[in-house]
């Protein structure tokens, strides 16, 4: 299933309180800039604020979940073993961060992070085909070999369903992952020191947060 595929299905939810508004660009300083907002229903998940920020002028494009139950700073583990574990579905806020330690792969939220819907093979073929874009930048065939071993190295896990951890860490608790098996997830809270050591994405609404509330 594609990212666009997850997302449509996520989208597909129950959705209520939808809300349109004008703001200032973050980037370009326009007025011609529109946010939408909905309360989002997601089956087996507490309700999620969607928030959809685009500039008309500048193209300025931003997404992001806000988890409505206001959770502490949390790490979510999960053990995938199985096809099926790779269908768990990940919320990755804006400000959340994605790991998997086995392949070395991490995924850390910055000024143009976007929040996303996927599950666990979709967001390895992400990778995937971003390994393979460096190949055009690689400046010596050592280096173009890594990249390729690298790419069997995904390939192997997406294609054989191997073990594999996927780690979520969100210091404002947006992130998420809903498990194929919950048995193989593990919820831990993070403790004020932990979650100032994370990265934190930029969170366009801050603007807009007075018409907002």
């Amino acid at each position: 299933m594609s990212h666009k595929e997850v997302q449509d299905d996520y989208m597909a939810t129950e959705e209520h309180d939808f809300k349109m508004m004008e703001v200032r660009c973050p980037v370009c300083d326009s007025d011609n800039t529109k946010v939408t907002q909905r309360i989002m229903d997601i089956p087996h998940f507490p309700q999620l604020w969607f928030f959809n920020m685009i500039c008309s002028d500048c193209n300025f494009k931003h997404n992001d979940f806000i988890n409505l139950s206001f959770k502490d700073p949390v790490r979510y583990i999960y053990h995938a073993e199985n096809k099926e574990d790779y269908t768990s579905k990940i919320i990755r806020a804006a400000n959340g961060t994605i790991i998997f330690p086995q392949i070395g792969a991490m995924i850390e939220p910055g000024p143009n992070a976007d929040g996303f819907v996927n599950n666990i093979e979709g967001i390895l073929h992400d990778i995937r085909g971003k390994t393979l874009f460096l190949l055009g930048d690689a400046d010596s065939d050592e280096e173009r070999e890594k990249i390729r071993n690298y790419v069997n190295l995904l390939d192997s896990y997406i294609q054989d369903n191997l073990p594999i951890d996927i780690v979520v860490e969100d210091p404002f608790g947006n992130s998420s992952i809903i498990p194929a098996d919950p048995s193989k997830l593990e919820t831990i809270t993070l403790s004020p020191e932990e979650a100032e050591r994370l990265k934190t994405g930029f969170i366009v609404f801050e603007k807009a947060k007075d018409k907002i509330d």
